[in-house]
């Protein structure tokens, strides 16, 4: 049992990696002004921590291939 919660815990940390390093690069490069920029930055990095929970629903799914 602990192996797989241990297994859970790896895929959870390394998804919100890969989503915070897209989101970084999406920031670093946009030509948008910084304002909505940074609110669009905070907005992708709730989602990479939340991204299992997020998963779980249609409406979740959705707004993670959006990217929002």
């Amino acid at each position: 049992m602990f192996a797989i919660l241990r297994l859970v815990g790896i895929i959870w940390i390394l998804g919100f990696i890969v989503l915070a390093l897209a989101a970084t690069s999406s920031y670093l490069f946009s030509s948008i002004d910084a304002a909505e920029r940074a609110q669009r930055w905070s907005g992708r990095l709730s989602m990479a921590l939340l991204w299992p929970i997020a998963l779980m629903s249609s409406a979740g799914r959705d707004r993670l291939r959006r990217g929002f």
